[in-house]
């Protein structure tokens, strides 16, 4: 009896391991996804890298986030084009987490964010419907 215990046991830690280390789902988007809809499950997240060059000032962020759909997580990461070159462009990295089922926009803005009055110089939207 005592054995079938250690067995289901052994095997209850073995299922929570491979449970917690398995990576989270995500759906990676690129420029070439602007305009389109995608579809994700509740706790799976959202990847959006788009170019973009800090240096200027310009950035990626999140215009009117519905923050009962989409948690943003984390600071948008950069990565350089060319990592020798000073002031080179490169990739912005934003990830966004799906909290609840339905369907939202979820629309980054590139732009200046100390300027006000001015219209970004590009768009990203995409539509999103979370199950």
């Amino acid at each position: 009896m005592s054995r079938k215990i250690l067995s289901l046991v052994t095997l209850a830690v073995v299922l929570i391991l491979a449970t917690a280390c398995s990576p989270t789902k995500q759906a990676n988007l690129t420029t070439a996804d602007n305009g389109s809809q995608v579809e994700v499950k509740v706790g799976e997240q959202i990847v959006i890298t788009l170019d973009g060059n800090p240096s200027t000032g310009y950035t990626w962020e999140s215009k009117d986030l519905d923050t009962t759909m989409f948690e943003q997580v984390g600071d948008p990461a950069f990565s350089s084009s060319n990592p020798d070159l000073i002031g080179s462009g490169g990739t912005l990295t934003l990830t966004f987490k799906a909290l609840k089922a339905g369907t939202a926009a979820l629309t980054l803005v590139y732009h200046r964010p100390w300027e006000t009055g001015v219209d970004p110089i590009d768009t990203f939207a995409v539509t999103v419907t979370v199950k």
